[in-house]
């Protein structure tokens, strides 16, 4: 297996035990299988390693107190089991894979993804953050995309949340042309991929005028949200999606 030589972790534990992680690739698609290896090199004595963490990371905005700011957090966690004593200066390759989850924000605008190692052990120091890896959509966040960029949508920015309970990527949209353009302010998407279905979650932001709009934007009531499921079959469906979501957005724009 051909592995990206860029270091992506590295973590020591007490007496000198050093791991790196290194994956096949650099780039993966949001629910593509992700392959790898644990390089292991034993230090000045043996040592028995039960459990290596890898954990696919984020940072994502936080609002508190009419304040904005980042944060890191843990989008999906991996055990890979090792169950073993590491002799002094022996080395070892543990091979590894895991689904990354169609819930990880893809690399866009200011969202950045890493994979940072941990051990298992009794008084492990020195853990290090790992360098980046490119996260493209999945098959139905593409479609979804793409469905809207056909009806005259363009994205126009992303930002890392926490909202429903997850960290979660949403999408802001602008209707440049088509029949949405000076009927919207902006249109807000959300995809939560479950196992056997998909929810969009859009924020309809509805353009208002005149005095009634000030008050509306004031209260927030321009805004509306819409949530759609779809099974796993129907959100590969472009023209299925792109109906349904048009549906949804004229039923609250008028």
């Amino acid at each position: 297996m051909g592995l990206f030589k860029n270091t992506l972790a590295r973590v020591l534990g007490i007496g000198g035990t050093r791991i790196d992680t290194k994956l096949e690739k650099t780039e993966y698609q949001a629910g593509e299988r992700v392959k790898g290896e644990l390089h292991i090199k034993g230090g000045k004595v043996k040592q028995e390693l039960e459990s290596v963490f890898l954990h696919v990371m984020t940072d994502y905005e936080v609002e508190s107190n009419d304040k904005t700011y980042h944060q890191n957090g843990t989008l999906q966690k991996v055990i890979v089991s090792v169950d073993r004593v590491i002799n002094a200066s022996e080395e070892v390759v543990i091979p590894f894979f895991f689904t990354l989850s169609e819930n990880t924000p893809v690399s866009l605008h200011k969202s950045h993804i890493w994979i940072k190692t941990h051990l298992e052990i009794d008084k492990a120091v020195d853990q290090y953050d790992a360098d980046g890896i490119q996260v493209i959509p999945s098959i139905g966040l593409k479609t979804v995309i793409q469905a809207l960029q056909e009806e005259g949508f363009v994205l126009r920015e992303s930002e890392n949340k926490k909202k429903f309970g997850k960290i979660i990527q949403e999408f802001e949209f602008y209707p440049m042309n088509g029949e949405f353009r000076g009927k919207l302010d902006e249109l807000e998407v959300n995809y939560l991929s479950f196992d056997k279905t998909v929810d969009i979650v859009l924020q309809v932001d509805r353009k208002t005028k005149g005095l009634t709009g000030l008050f509306s934007d004031s209260l927030g009531t321009d805004e509306i949200n819409v949530r759609i499921s779809f099974s796993k079959d129907q959100i590969t469906d472009k023209q299925f999606v792109r109906s349904s979501l048009m549906n949804a957005i004229k039923r609250y724009c008028k």
